[in-house]
């Protein structure tokens, strides 16, 4: 007797877990939790911006062996991407949070070009569109800084 009310209590303790966890793991997400979200997002894509702009300066000054700017590149693409993903991955509950879209959307879009810019400047050992490219990537780490500035 004993021994099923023990087994009896354990299967309503999994139950209950299980209960929980299928909650949370469903709650849709609020204002904070977006805004959160949209800032990671936001400070994973200047991370990739910055990276990249190092990156090409080193390589434009011939500090930098192509294959290791190339790896470097790859990890700042990789990072932006995880940070695209995460961001798309998260819909807005109202229209204070589409706002926020509204704003982080073309600059991802705009860090996702301009790091194409100085992948394919770097592969093709192109000084001047590297240079360029260099140029192109200041504006959208300033806007990615100023986002997460007034969103913080």
């Amino acid at each position: 007797m004993r021994t099923r009310w023990w087994a009896a209590l354990l299967i309503a303790l999994v139950v209950g877990v299980w209960g929980v966890g299928g909650y949370l793991a469903t709650t849709p997400t609020d204002r904070h939790d977006y805004r959160k979200t949209a800032v990671q997002a936001a400070q994973s894509a200047y991370g990739a911006v910055t990276t990249a702009r190092l990156t090409a300066e080193g390589r434009a000054d011939a500090r930098l062996y192509r294959r290791y700017a190339g790896t470097m590149l790859d990890d700042a693409r990789d990072a932006l991407a995880g940070a695209a993903k995460q961001f798309s991955a998260t819909t807005p509950p109202d229209d204070v949070t589409t706002g926020i879209r509204a704003q982080l959307a073309p600059l991802l879009v705009d860090a996702d070009t301009a790091l194409g810019a100085v992948e394919r400047a770097v592969d093709d050992e192109d000084d001047a569109a590297l240079r360029a490219a260099v140029t192109a990537l200041e504006p959208v780490g300033t806007a990615l800084a100023d986002f997460i500035e007034a969103h913080k």
